[in-house]
């Protein structure tokens, strides 16, 4: 099987040009408001049921992209951590294998002095710096709730202390709407959301945490659509994935959108831009994991049990801004 080497040297260059050409027009609060930012899904597969060594592929929560070691990593609902080696045919997912998969749970089950399930977000530190081997991953786990900073390996570093009232379980509005999400930035370190604001906050306005006290709040896309996951990106800005629904009972479906932190308020309330106006047909279903492959190419990843008629399915996107 050969590694995905076109997937930042082939594509990043060119896509990337393009983007830098139109950075300014996403830094100002007009452009931002007037929606600069674009979506194109472009690819999808579909996974079988059963992974390495008989694991069963479900309900993904969390994806993270190893460009030195050339590995998808990916955290499911159960507490299981998956690697993934992928196969790319210029924008075209031609391969996407299960090769590793141990759990997790159990292993950062000491962190809170009790049970650490549910890993819902994941992301990867040191995972583009032209070493091999010092790949490090954060993974948040709602039942905890905690962050927990682990070998790929599964093996368990530390705990990451968590900010303000995260660490107070009788904060979060319910039991199933705690930690969603994690990434990392080099100003303010870790930074999480849960998947619904907290208790006493507006319904419709997300905060998102970061390790050293930082907060920043949004509108979310419509009253109670969910933060899924979030995802940093080369100009040090986020790419923000919500689950919402078009309408009452309707199908999930995901809602990508771009924050900025420059465009922010002096007291950090943030506008986004929104991605798409009208979804995909493929971005239809219960996403939640998100991962960049490269400068403007994405995975998205469903979290599916074996109930679903469905079974787990990866979707190939690319997100740039207009010209």
């Amino acid at each position: 099987m050969t590694n995905p080497n076109g997937i930042r040297r082939m594509v990043n260059r060119l896509a990337w040009a393009s983007m830098l050409l139109a950075s300014t027009a996403l830094t100002t609060p007009s452009a931002i408001g007037a929606g600069a930012a674009t979506l194109e899904a472009l690819d999808s597969m579909e996974m079988p049921a059963e992974g390495a060594n008989g694991t069963r592929i479900e309900e993904f929560s969390g994806l993270a992209w190893d460009e030195d070691e050339q590995l998808l990593y990916a955290v499911s609902d159960g507490g299981v951590l998956h690697h993934f080696s992928i196969r790319m045919d210029g924008t075209r997912i031609a391969e996407i294998q299960p090769v590793f998969s141990v759990p997790i749970a159990g292993t950062a089950s000491e962190v809170s002095g009790g049970s650490v399930t549910n890993a819902e977000g994941l992301t990867a530190l040191n995972d583009d710096n032209g070493k091999q081997s010092d790949t490090e991953l954060l993974i948040a786990f709602e039942d905890g709730p905690a962050i927990v900073r682990l070998t790929p390996q599964g093996k368990r570093i530390a705990d990451i202390p968590l900010p303000g009232p995260l660490a107070d379980k009788k904060q979060y509005s319910k039991k199933n709407s705690r930690l969603e999400a994690v990434a990392f930035d080099k100003r303010h370190g870790m930074l999480t959301a849960p998947e619904r604001p907290l208790k006493g906050r507006p319904d419709d306005r997300h905060t998102l945490y970061a390790e050293d006290g930082t907060t920043w709040s949004f509108a979310a896309f419509q009253p109670d659509s969910r933060i899924k996951a979030i995802q940093k990106l080369p100009d040090g800005n986020l790419l923000v994935l919500e689950r919402t629904r078009e309408k009452k009972g309707g199908a999930p479906t995901a809602r990508l959108r771009y924050l900025d932190f420059a465009a922010c308020s002096a007291d950090r309330e943030c506008h986004l831009a929104e991605l798409s106006a009208e979804p995909d047909a493929m971005l239809v279903n219960n996403f939640e994991g998100l991962a960049r492959l490269s400068d403007d190419l994405f995975l998205m990843v469903t979290d599916k049990t074996k109930k679903d008629a469905e079974s787990t399915t990866f979707v190939l996107f690319r997100a740039t801004t207009a010209p």
